[in-house]
């Protein structure tokens, strides 16, 4: 699934900014398992949310260029197929053979 891995990239980007411990652009990119043009564009989307993470050369690592920090909650419940044909839409409803349906939200906000 590769919707819970993007929530898990942006958990572990946002430990390693807050902890200031995330290493050159090349060592983060390839912790998240990513290249790092898609390192940027994770850290474009969370510019266009308010929240700058800018690099530093003096310790190696990004940090967050404000106050604000990034928190991320989502939750994975699977659904009995009575609850799985009354959902209506939202974030994630998903359909599976051997698992029936199950609903993901995610929420990514900023907290100072």
């Amino acid at each position: 699934m590769e919707f819970v891995r993007q929530i898990e990239r942006f958990q572990l980007l946002n430990k390693l900014v807050k902890e200031q411990r995330t290493g050159s652009p090349e060592e983060l990119a390839a912790r998240l398992g990513v290249s790092r043009r898609q390192l940027y564009v994770y850290l474009e989307y969370l510019k266009d949310m308010g929240i700058d993470v800018q690099y530093s050369r003096r310790i190696n690592s990004f940090v967050f260029s404000c106050n604000k920090q990034l928190r991320i909650d989502w939750r994975f419940e699977i659904l009995d197929p009575i609850e799985g044909r009354n959902v209506q839409g939202g974030l994630g409803l998903y359909q599976n053979r051997d698992y029936g349906s199950f609903f993901l939200d995610f929420q990514m906000t900023m907290v100072a």
